[in-house]
Protein backbone atom coordinates (compact mmCIF):
# COMPACT_ATOMS: atom_id res chain seq x y z
CA UNK A 1 0.00 0.00 0.00
CA UNK A 2 1.10 3.54 -0.71
CA UNK A 3 2.68 5.40 2.17
CA UNK A 4 2.49 8.90 0.73
CA UNK A 5 2.21 11.62 3.37
CA UNK A 6 -1.14 13.13 4.26
CA UNK A 7 -2.03 16.45 5.83
CA UNK A 8 -4.26 17.31 8.76
CA UNK A 9 -7.04 18.46 6.44
CA UNK A 10 -7.16 14.96 4.96
CA UNK A 11 -7.87 13.49 8.38
CA UNK A 12 -10.61 16.02 9.10
CA UNK A 13 -12.31 15.24 5.78
CA UNK A 14 -12.02 11.48 6.31
CA UNK A 15 -13.69 11.86 9.71
CA UNK A 16 -16.52 13.92 8.24
CA UNK A 17 -17.30 11.40 5.50
CA UNK A 18 -16.62 8.15 7.36
CA UNK A 19 -18.14 9.00 10.73
CA UNK A 20 -20.67 11.24 9.02
CA UNK A 21 -22.05 8.20 7.21
CA UNK A 22 -22.85 6.37 10.42
CA UNK A 23 -24.37 9.40 12.21
CA UNK A 24 -26.34 10.41 9.10
CA UNK A 25 -27.49 6.95 8.02
CA UNK A 26 -27.01 4.01 10.38
CA UNK A 27 -27.80 5.76 13.65
CA UNK A 28 -30.93 7.76 12.75
CA UNK A 29 -33.51 4.98 12.67
CA UNK A 30 -32.07 3.48 15.84
CA UNK A 31 -32.18 6.84 17.64
CA UNK A 32 -35.79 7.35 16.61
CA UNK A 33 -36.68 3.87 17.87
CA UNK A 34 -34.95 4.45 21.21
CA UNK A 35 -35.69 8.11 22.03
CA UNK A 36 -38.57 8.86 19.63
CA UNK A 37 -39.42 12.58 19.58
CA UNK A 38 -36.71 13.28 22.18
CA UNK A 39 -34.00 11.92 19.86
CA UNK A 40 -33.10 15.33 18.44
CA UNK A 41 -32.56 16.66 21.97
CA UNK A 42 -30.38 13.63 22.77
CA UNK A 43 -28.14 14.56 19.84
CA UNK A 44 -27.93 18.18 21.02
CA UNK A 45 -26.85 17.11 24.52
CA UNK A 46 -24.32 14.66 23.10
CA UNK A 47 -22.16 17.74 22.41
CA UNK A 48 -20.94 17.61 26.03
CA UNK A 49 -19.58 14.02 26.12
CA UNK A 50 -18.31 14.32 22.54
CA UNK A 51 -16.27 17.42 23.42
CA UNK A 52 -14.80 15.66 26.46
CA UNK A 53 -14.06 12.63 24.28
CA UNK A 54 -12.21 14.74 21.71
CA UNK A 55 -10.10 16.26 24.49
CA UNK A 56 -9.11 12.74 25.63
CA UNK A 57 -8.39 11.62 22.05
CA UNK A 58 -6.24 14.69 21.48
CA UNK A 59 -4.37 14.05 24.75
CA UNK A 60 -3.49 10.52 23.56
CA UNK A 61 -2.55 11.88 20.12
CA UNK A 62 -0.04 14.25 21.75
CA UNK A 63 1.41 11.41 23.83
CA UNK A 64 1.93 9.28 20.71
CA UNK A 65 4.62 11.74 19.62
CA UNK A 66 4.11 11.52 15.81
CA UNK A 67 3.40 7.76 15.86
CA UNK A 68 0.13 6.04 15.17
CA UNK A 69 -1.45 3.97 17.93
CA UNK A 70 -0.35 0.57 16.62
CA UNK A 71 3.28 1.65 16.18
CA UNK A 72 3.23 3.13 19.66
CA UNK A 73 1.95 -0.10 21.20
CA UNK A 74 4.49 -2.17 19.28
CA UNK A 75 7.45 -0.02 20.33
CA UNK A 76 6.43 0.66 23.92
CA UNK A 77 4.92 -2.52 25.33
CA UNK A 78 5.29 -6.28 25.31
CA UNK A 79 4.45 -8.40 22.29
CA UNK A 80 1.33 -9.89 23.83
CA UNK A 81 -0.18 -6.43 24.48
CA UNK A 82 0.58 -5.41 20.89
CA UNK A 83 -0.86 -8.61 19.39
CA UNK A 84 -3.99 -8.48 21.58
CA UNK A 85 -4.78 -4.88 20.67
CA UNK A 86 -3.99 -5.49 16.99
CA UNK A 87 -6.37 -8.47 16.80
CA UNK A 88 -9.15 -6.56 18.55
CA UNK A 89 -8.79 -3.47 16.36
CA UNK A 90 -8.59 -5.54 13.18
CA UNK A 91 -11.87 -7.28 14.05
CA UNK A 92 -13.45 -3.95 14.95
CA UNK A 93 -12.60 -2.35 11.60
CA UNK A 94 -13.70 -5.46 9.72
CA UNK A 95 -17.07 -5.44 11.50
CA UNK A 96 -17.41 -1.71 10.81
CA UNK A 97 -16.93 -2.35 7.08
CA UNK A 98 -19.37 -5.28 7.15
CA UNK A 99 -22.13 -3.25 8.83
CA UNK A 100 -21.69 -0.46 6.28
CA UNK A 101 -21.69 -2.78 3.28
CA UNK A 102 -24.65 -4.84 4.48
CA UNK A 103 -26.77 -1.77 5.15
CA UNK A 104 -25.82 -0.37 1.75
CA UNK A 105 -26.97 -3.58 0.07
CA UNK A 106 -30.35 -3.36 1.83
CA UNK A 107 -30.78 0.24 0.73
CA UNK A 108 -29.71 -0.47 -2.85
CA UNK A 109 -32.11 -3.42 -3.03
CA UNK A 110 -34.99 -1.28 -1.84
CA UNK A 111 -34.29 1.54 -4.27
CA UNK A 112 -32.60 0.61 -7.52
CA UNK A 113 -31.11 -2.92 -7.64
CA UNK A 114 -34.29 -4.93 -7.15
CA UNK A 115 -33.56 -7.13 -10.19
CA UNK A 116 -29.90 -7.72 -9.35
CA UNK A 117 -28.64 -10.52 -7.07
CA UNK A 118 -27.12 -9.22 -3.86
CA UNK A 119 -23.76 -10.82 -4.58
CA UNK A 120 -23.38 -8.72 -7.74
CA UNK A 121 -23.79 -5.49 -5.77
CA UNK A 122 -21.49 -6.74 -3.01
CA UNK A 123 -18.69 -7.87 -5.32
CA UNK A 124 -18.74 -4.80 -7.59
CA UNK A 125 -18.80 -2.29 -4.74
CA UNK A 126 -16.20 -4.24 -2.75
CA UNK A 127 -13.89 -4.26 -5.77
CA UNK A 128 -14.02 -0.46 -6.00
CA UNK A 129 -13.33 -0.15 -2.27
CA UNK A 130 -10.52 -2.71 -2.48
CA UNK A 131 -8.76 -0.67 -5.16
CA UNK A 132 -8.84 2.40 -2.90
CA UNK A 133 -7.59 0.43 0.11
CA UNK A 134 -4.69 -1.00 -1.91
CA UNK A 135 -3.70 2.41 -3.24
CA UNK A 136 -3.42 3.70 0.30
CA UNK A 137 -4.56 6.39 2.69
CA UNK A 138 -3.58 9.31 0.44
CA UNK A 139 -5.82 8.00 -2.36
CA UNK A 140 -8.77 7.48 0.00
CA UNK A 141 -8.28 10.97 1.44
CA UNK A 142 -8.05 12.51 -2.04
CA UNK A 143 -11.29 10.84 -3.11
CA UNK A 144 -12.93 12.09 0.09
CA UNK A 145 -11.67 15.60 -0.67
CA UNK A 146 -13.19 15.44 -4.17
CA UNK A 147 -16.65 14.13 -3.23
CA UNK A 148 -17.19 16.07 0.03
CA UNK A 149 -18.26 19.38 -1.62
CA UNK A 150 -20.94 17.57 -3.64
CA UNK A 151 -22.14 15.58 -0.63
CA UNK A 152 -22.46 18.77 1.42
CA UNK A 153 -24.15 20.66 -1.41
CA UNK A 154 -26.76 17.92 -1.88
CA UNK A 155 -27.30 17.84 1.87
CA UNK A 156 -28.00 21.57 2.03
CA UNK A 157 -30.19 21.24 -1.08
CA UNK A 158 -32.51 18.68 0.45
CA UNK A 159 -32.49 20.42 3.82
CA UNK A 160 -33.38 23.88 2.53
CA UNK A 161 -35.54 22.65 -0.34
CA UNK A 162 -37.83 20.78 2.03
CA UNK A 163 -38.44 23.79 4.26
CA UNK A 164 -42.08 24.15 3.10
CA UNK A 165 -42.69 20.52 4.09
CA UNK A 166 -41.50 20.98 7.67
CA UNK A 167 -43.63 21.59 10.70
CA UNK A 168 -41.28 22.17 13.61
CA UNK A 169 -44.14 22.05 16.08
CA UNK A 170 -43.86 18.27 15.73
CA UNK A 171 -40.56 18.43 17.66
CA UNK A 172 -42.63 19.09 20.79
CA UNK A 173 -43.74 18.23 23.42
CA UNK A 174 -40.68 16.58 24.92
CA UNK A 175 -40.36 13.79 27.50
CA UNK A 176 -43.83 12.36 26.88
CA UNK A 177 -42.49 8.92 27.82
CA UNK A 178 -40.17 10.08 30.60
CA UNK A 179 -36.44 10.70 30.54
CA UNK A 180 -35.12 7.18 29.96
CA UNK A 181 -35.25 7.36 26.18
CA UNK A 182 -33.56 10.76 26.20
CA UNK A 183 -30.55 9.49 28.17
CA UNK A 184 -30.37 6.28 26.16
CA UNK A 185 -30.42 8.40 23.02
CA UNK A 186 -27.35 10.30 24.20
CA UNK A 187 -25.54 6.98 24.55
CA UNK A 188 -26.56 5.84 21.07
CA UNK A 189 -25.53 9.18 19.57
CA UNK A 190 -22.13 8.93 21.28
CA UNK A 191 -21.64 5.37 20.04
CA UNK A 192 -21.27 6.74 16.51
CA UNK A 193 -19.76 10.15 17.30
CA UNK A 194 -16.99 8.60 19.43
CA UNK A 195 -15.50 7.17 16.23
CA UNK A 196 -13.40 10.32 16.22
CA UNK A 197 -10.79 8.12 17.87
CA UNK A 198 -10.05 6.79 14.36
CA UNK A 199 -7.51 9.61 14.06
CA UNK A 200 -5.16 7.68 16.36
CA UNK A 201 -4.65 5.16 13.53
CA UNK A 202 -4.15 7.78 10.79
CA UNK A 203 -1.16 9.77 12.05
CA UNK A 204 1.66 7.50 10.88
CA UNK A 205 2.29 9.47 7.68
CA UNK A 206 0.90 12.79 8.86
CA UNK A 207 2.86 15.91 7.93
CA UNK A 208 2.22 18.76 10.30
CA UNK A 209 0.07 18.52 13.41
CA UNK A 210 -3.59 18.13 14.21
CA UNK A 211 -5.17 21.12 15.94
CA UNK A 212 -7.54 20.73 18.87
CA UNK A 213 -9.82 23.55 17.72
CA UNK A 214 -10.30 21.92 14.32
CA UNK A 215 -11.02 18.52 15.87
CA UNK A 216 -13.66 20.10 18.10
CA UNK A 217 -15.17 21.87 15.07
CA UNK A 218 -15.27 18.55 13.20
CA UNK A 219 -16.98 16.95 16.21
CA UNK A 220 -19.57 19.75 16.33
CA UNK A 221 -20.11 19.44 12.59
CA UNK A 222 -20.76 15.70 12.98
CA UNK A 223 -23.29 16.47 15.70
CA UNK A 224 -24.89 18.93 13.29
CA UNK A 225 -25.22 16.44 10.43
CA UNK A 226 -26.85 14.03 12.86
CA UNK A 227 -29.20 16.64 14.28
CA UNK A 228 -30.21 18.14 10.92
CA UNK A 229 -31.81 15.14 9.20
CA UNK A 230 -33.14 13.82 12.51
CA UNK A 231 -35.02 17.03 13.36
CA UNK A 232 -36.07 17.40 9.72
CA UNK A 233 -37.42 13.85 9.61
CA UNK A 234 -39.55 14.45 12.71
CA UNK A 235 -40.72 17.82 11.37
CA UNK A 236 -41.67 16.32 8.00
CA UNK A 237 -43.05 12.90 8.90
CA UNK A 238 -43.80 13.13 12.62
CA UNK A 239 -41.96 11.13 15.26
CA UNK A 240 -44.16 8.05 14.85
CA UNK A 241 -43.91 7.77 11.06
CA UNK A 242 -40.23 8.76 11.04
CA UNK A 243 -39.55 5.96 13.52
CA UNK A 244 -41.04 3.45 11.08
CA UNK A 245 -38.69 4.48 8.27
CA UNK A 246 -35.50 2.50 7.79
CA UNK A 247 -33.65 5.42 6.19
CA UNK A 248 -35.40 8.64 7.29
CA UNK A 249 -32.67 10.93 5.93
CA UNK A 250 -33.10 9.54 2.43
CA UNK A 251 -36.89 9.41 2.51
CA UNK A 252 -36.70 13.21 2.76
CA UNK A 253 -35.39 13.26 -0.81
CA UNK A 254 -38.73 11.93 -2.05
CA UNK A 255 -40.45 15.08 -0.77
CA UNK A 256 -38.09 17.45 -2.56
CA UNK A 257 -39.26 19.19 -5.74
CA UNK A 258 -37.85 22.01 -7.85
CA UNK A 259 -40.72 23.90 -9.41
CA UNK A 260 -43.69 22.08 -10.89
CA UNK A 261 -41.89 19.80 -13.34
CA UNK A 262 -38.87 18.45 -11.41
CA UNK A 263 -40.42 16.21 -8.79
CA UNK A 264 -38.01 13.30 -8.40
CA UNK A 265 -34.57 14.23 -7.09
CA UNK A 266 -34.00 11.23 -4.87
CA UNK A 267 -31.50 9.84 -7.41
CA UNK A 268 -29.02 12.36 -5.95
CA UNK A 269 -29.14 10.41 -2.71
CA UNK A 270 -27.36 7.56 -4.52
CA UNK A 271 -24.25 9.71 -4.88
CA UNK A 272 -24.44 10.84 -1.26
CA UNK A 273 -24.88 7.35 0.14
CA UNK A 274 -22.29 5.58 -2.01
CA UNK A 275 -19.71 8.31 -1.41
CA UNK A 276 -19.95 7.88 2.35
CA UNK A 277 -20.06 4.09 2.17
CA UNK A 278 -17.11 3.99 -0.25
CA UNK A 279 -14.89 6.09 2.01
CA UNK A 280 -15.97 4.27 5.17
CA UNK A 281 -15.44 0.74 3.82
CA UNK A 282 -12.15 1.45 2.05
CA UNK A 283 -10.79 3.32 5.09
CA UNK A 284 -11.92 0.64 7.55
CA UNK A 285 -10.34 -2.18 5.56
CA UNK A 286 -7.19 -0.14 4.96
CA UNK A 287 -6.85 0.30 8.73
CA UNK A 288 -7.66 -3.37 9.36
CA UNK A 289 -4.93 -4.37 6.90
CA UNK A 290 -2.41 -2.00 8.45
CA UNK A 291 -3.24 -3.16 11.98
CA UNK A 292 -3.06 -6.81 10.95
CA UNK A 293 0.28 -6.71 9.13
CA UNK A 294 1.87 -3.39 10.21
CA UNK A 295 3.70 -3.36 6.84
CA UNK A 296 3.69 -0.94 3.93
CA UNK A 297 2.88 -3.64 1.37
CA UNK A 298 0.15 -6.10 2.34
CA UNK A 299 -2.03 -6.61 -0.73
CA UNK A 300 -2.62 -10.27 0.14
CA UNK A 301 -3.76 -9.34 3.63
CA UNK A 302 -6.24 -6.86 2.16
CA UNK A 303 -7.39 -9.40 -0.40
CA UNK A 304 -8.05 -11.91 2.39
CA UNK A 305 -9.94 -9.34 4.47
CA UNK A 306 -12.09 -8.33 1.50
CA UNK A 307 -12.80 -11.99 0.78
CA UNK A 308 -14.16 -12.43 4.31
CA UNK A 309 -16.11 -9.19 3.94
CA UNK A 310 -17.74 -10.32 0.69
CA UNK A 311 -18.62 -13.75 2.04
CA UNK A 312 -20.14 -12.26 5.20
CA UNK A 313 -22.13 -9.66 3.25
CA UNK A 314 -23.56 -12.34 0.95
CA UNK A 315 -24.89 -14.45 3.82
CA UNK A 316 -28.71 -14.07 3.92
CA UNK A 317 -29.89 -11.84 6.77
CA UNK A 318 -33.28 -10.15 6.70
CA UNK A 319 -33.31 -6.39 7.16
CA UNK A 320 -35.59 -6.37 10.21
CA UNK A 321 -33.28 -8.68 12.17
CA UNK A 322 -30.30 -6.63 11.04
CA UNK A 323 -31.80 -3.37 12.36
CA UNK A 324 -32.64 -5.16 15.61
CA UNK A 325 -29.01 -6.28 15.81
CA UNK A 326 -27.82 -2.70 15.37
CA UNK A 327 -30.13 -1.44 18.09
CA UNK A 328 -29.65 -4.16 20.68
CA UNK A 329 -26.05 -5.20 20.12
CA UNK A 330 -23.89 -3.26 17.66
CA UNK A 331 -24.25 0.29 18.99
CA UNK A 332 -24.25 -0.60 22.72
CA UNK A 333 -21.24 -2.92 22.30
CA UNK A 334 -19.48 -0.32 20.14
CA UNK A 335 -19.94 2.33 22.84
CA UNK A 336 -18.67 0.01 25.58
CA UNK A 337 -15.73 -1.03 23.40
CA UNK A 338 -14.70 2.55 22.66
CA UNK A 339 -14.94 3.68 26.27
CA UNK A 340 -13.07 0.59 27.51
CA UNK A 341 -10.37 1.10 24.89
CA UNK A 342 -9.97 4.73 25.90
CA UNK A 343 -9.61 3.82 29.59
CA UNK A 344 -7.06 1.11 28.77
CA UNK A 345 -5.04 3.46 26.59
CA UNK A 346 -5.00 6.11 29.31
CA UNK A 347 -3.85 3.45 31.77
CA UNK A 348 -1.10 2.28 29.40
CA UNK A 349 0.02 5.87 28.90
CA UNK A 350 0.29 6.32 32.66
CA UNK A 351 2.24 3.05 33.03
CA UNK A 352 4.64 4.12 30.30
CA UNK A 353 5.22 7.54 31.88
CA UNK A 354 5.77 5.97 35.29
CA UNK A 355 8.20 3.48 33.77
CA UNK A 356 10.24 6.29 32.25
CA UNK A 357 10.27 8.12 35.58
CA UNK A 358 11.50 5.02 37.45
CA UNK A 359 14.17 4.39 34.81
CA UNK A 360 15.38 7.97 35.11
CA UNK A 361 15.50 7.86 38.91
CA UNK A 362 17.61 4.65 38.87
CA UNK A 363 20.32 6.21 36.71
Amino acid sequence: MSQKPIHAVHIYILLILSTGFVVHVLDLSVLLAIAKRDSWLSVVFSVIPVTIWILLVFYIYKKLNHHDLISFLKNSFSQWIFVTFSAIFCCYFLITAFITLKFTVYWAKDNYTLDFPNYVVVILFSFVCYYASVKGLRTIATMAFLVLPFVLFFGFLVGLGNTPNKNYEQLFPLFEDGYKGFFQGIGYACASLFEVFFILFLTKNLTGKLKLKWLILVGLFLVGISFGPLAAGIAEFGSVEAGKLRNPAYEEWKLLTLGQHITRLDFLSIFQWLSGAYIRISLSLFLAGRVFSNKSENRWVLLTLYFFLIVAACIPWDAISFIYFLKKFYFPISLIFQISTMLLLLLLMKIKVRGHENASSNK
